[in-house]
């Protein structure tokens, strides 16, 4: 395997590494948005339970009401408390994806540098050949050497 044949192989890999992280860094922050999303709905849900429970209480309600109630708001609390988790999970793993991502787009552009200057090195060999050539050419040719 050539150098070329090498540095392509290893281009178009970095290439797909970098699409395929994008694509899951994008799922993922869909996620991330999901979740910020459900976490707002049950911070309001809970912001609104407990002025019901609180107006409820003002006006005077059983005790075992108020304590159905009370236990809701705990459960509530406690849902609410995973949801923050899960958003935080969810931040770290966006950040990481980020990160990875980063890393596979600038290998695949120092690839794709790699493969021009390798290339542009390739024409100008290519060129200092067929320069030598012509000079070998004109040297012997018997037609120039009558001018001279």
């Amino acid at each position: 395997m050539s150098r070329q044949d090498t540095l392509l192989y290893l281009r178009e890999d970095a290439d797909k590494r970098q699409k395929e992280l994008a694509l899951t860094l994008g799922r993922q922050r869909a996620l991330l948005r999901e979740v910020q999303n459900k976490l707002q709905l049950l911070e309001n849900y809970l912001a609104q339970y407990r002025e019901q429970a609180a107006a409820a209480e003002c006006v005077g309600i059983l005790s075992t009401q108020a304590m159905e109630m009370r236990n809701f708001i705990a459960q509530l609390e406690q849902v609410l408390r995973l949801q923050r988790e899960n958003l935080q999970h969810q931040e770290r793993q966006v950040n990481c994806l980020q990160r990875e991502w980063v890393a596979a787009r600038g290998r695949e552009k120092g690839l794709a540098t790699l493969a021009q200057r390798l290339e542009m090195e390739q024409r100008q060999l290519e060129l200092r050949k067929i320069q030598k050539e012509l000079d070998d050419w004109a040297t012997r040719s018997p037609v120039l050497r009558m001018f001279r």
